[in-house]
């Protein structure tokens, strides 16, 4: 096999799509592809579709049985020091309020750190807590879950979350994943957070929430779909396809499905060539945070060993130098350090561990789990557009999604491949130690999602 030839076919395709923008369109067109919403079935059996179309085996639907949740009712308003009705939407996973809502003072704790609550930590409790979507100029960056947890902790009896950047923009996004939060949580324009901190600094304010939301019992399916390789060892690509439902998703995620879709239509032609298999997923309920790929891991533990390696496109298209982050794992960013030099392609890698995406079920199950992130960090803009109703097709830009493509089938191909080993896994003692050097156990635990003694 002419793996320099294969390259170039692979780099022609992807550069001269037409499915890879059409795909996108239909997606966005379907609506948010919220998970519970039809918007989300007509998805799923979309890709499920392209799947078949495209020449993938064993195209098949994977259920899982999870806690639905559905918005209702929320209303927020100021008491004193005078009433102001506000615009607010419920955070997914918010608990309703009791029966005639609450009402008590907010404290202001500022973008949210742990020092930040550690100086509030004696004022909190049963109080509403107002929180900045802000990221810290340096240090980790903590994420809306871990900033809840530490309310909860607190105290706190209800959670406001004010985004940071101007616009009327309230930012969405889980509380907990798969299951109600403790408290109530809403989210509200920058506009309204900055309202709502001045009267705060001038002295006591008091607020009412009333927030009335559904759960219940439901099912959703992840789309999986295979090229055959030689073996039956395997390298996962996913991407998730679910968004909020106050969006059309086009950047997180509907860009990331499109590449899944690239990624079957151009490695298809390739059954039986490759010594590895390819296994092509379309997550389900990432949004509900991290809910699908990590039930996915639960039924599916007895596979894990056959993975060689776990590759997620969640935000892998941007403008930005594109590259990988490696978990902390020095061999794969060898490896991937071996494909940068040898297709001349400089990627850009780090060693950092996304906890908050599909990567990191698998991550903790031990499998090397990388991620592709083609933007350019930027702590003062911090989601931009994500998670809000501007999230939507206009701002994705179709050079940018095919090169994209592009570098993420250059990189699957020789990884696919190659009969040399990608990365050792990893024992749960070394999964811990990784996320303690990079300063992650105490933000897991406020997200209740260490899982170590």
């Amino acid at each position: 096999m002419n793996l320099t030839s294969l390259d170039k076919t692979l780099i022609a395709e992807a550069w001269t799509s037409r499915d890879l923008y059409a795909n996108l369109e239909a997606l966005c067109d379907f609506g948010s592809r919220f998970a519970g919403t039809p918007s989300e079935a007509q998805a799923r059996d979309f890709i499920a579709e392209k799947f078949r179309a495209y020449g993938l085996s064993d195209v098949r639907l994977d259920p899982f049985d999870y806690l639905g949740w559905w918005r209702g009712k929320c209303a927020l308003n100021v008491v004193a020091p005078r009433a102001q009705t506000l615009d607010a939407i419920s955070l997914v996973y918010s608990p309703s309020t009791p029966g005639g809502g609450l009402r008590a003072p907010i404290v202001d704790v500022g973008m949210g750190t742990e020092k930040e609550y550690a100086r509030k930590k004696d004022s909190l409790k049963g109080k509403i807590v107002l929180c900045s979507s802000a990221n810290p100029e340096d240090g980790r960056i903590p994420h809306r879950r871990e900033k809840y947890g530490w309310a909860v902790d607190a105290g706190a009896i209800g959670f406001i979350y004010t985004r940071h950047l101007p616009g009327g923009l309230p930012e969405t996004g889980s509380l907990r994943p798969g299951r109600l939060g403790e408290i109530p949580a809403v989210a509200v324009s920058y506009e309204t957070g900055a309202a709502l901190k001045r009267l705060a600094q001038k002295g006591e304010t008091i607020v009412t929430l009333d927030v009335q939301n559904d759960s219940r019992p439901t099912t959703a399916s992840h789309v999986v779909g295979e090229v055959r390789g030689q073996t039956d060892e395997l390298i996962v690509v996913g991407a998730h396809y679910d968004g909020h439902d106050i969006s059309q998703g086009a950047g997180d995620d509907a860009t990331g499905t499109c590449l899944i879709l690239e990624l079957a239509r151009i490695f298809a032609p390739l059954k039986g060539q490759l010594r590895r298999t390819i296994r092509l997923m379309a997550f389900a309920c990432e949004e509900m945070g991290v809910l699908g790929s990590t039930e996915y891991v639960k039924q599916h533990r007895g596979e894990m060993k056959q993975i060689a390696l776990m590759i997620n496109l969640d935000g892998a298209v941007g403008g930005g130098r594109k590259g990988f982050t490696t978990s902390g794992l020095d061999d794969v960013e060898a490896l991937l350090k071996k494909i940068a030099q040898e297709t001349g392609y400089a990627l850009k890698l780090s060693e950092k561990v996304v906890t908050a995406s599909d990567n990191f079920p698998f991550f903790m199950e031990g499998v090397p789990a990388i991620t592709m992130f083609a933007k350019e960090n930027d702590r003062a803009m911090g989601r931009g557009f994500g998670h809000t109703a501007m999230d939507t097709l206009d701002k994705v830009n179709e050079r940018d999604l095919k090169e994209c493509a592009m570098v993420a089938a250059r990189v699957l191909l020789p990884l696919a491949a190659s009969a040399d080993s990608i990365g050792r896994h990893r024992a749960p003692d070394e999964i811990k130690q990784i996320l303690i050097d990079q300063d992650l156990e105490e933000a897991l635990r406020a997200q209740g999602k260490w899982h170590f003694a």
